[in-house]
């Protein structure tokens, strides 16, 4: 654990996952509420996309601490990157998020599990490559 996330970010952060033309995407953002969060995502996610409000299909919103709350890492604040799990282990992570929020907390979050993920695919390497 190194980077910590803002009180912004565990007071307001929310999570959704947009769909559009076969492809997903995880969005995060800032809100007052589900109801804030909802809304601000659908009108940013039409206005990048070119789409009408109505068009915009969200899904999986959550906030910050029912993240925290479903997820299974030692790490609290990395449990809102989690995807999916098999048992106590996460499966899937989010690899291309749209961060609609400026907080430079959850950048450098990101940035440091990627940096977690790359360093156990190179060790990984190495252990086949000792054979």
């Amino acid at each position: 654990m190194g980077t910590e996330l803002s009180h912004l970010c565990k007071t307001s952060l929310y999570r959704a996952v947009f769909s559009h033309d076969r492809d997903e995407s995880v969005v995060f953002l800032s809100a007052d509420s589900r109801d804030d969060a909802r809304a601000r995502a659908a009108a940013a996610l039409a206005a990048i996309h070119r789409l009408e409000v109505q068009e915009v299909t969200l899904s999986n919103l959550a906030s910050f601490r029912e993240l925290v709350d479903i997820g299974v890492s030692d790490d609290e604040d990395m449990r809102i990157f989690e995807l999916a799990w098999k048992g106590p282990q996460v499966s899937a992570w989010a690899e291309h998020p749209l961060f609609l929020i400026n907080d430079p907390s959850l950048l450098g979050k990101w940035a440091e599990l990627y940096s977690d993920l790359a360093r156990e695919v190179a060790l990984a390497a190495i252990d086949r490559a000792r054979g």
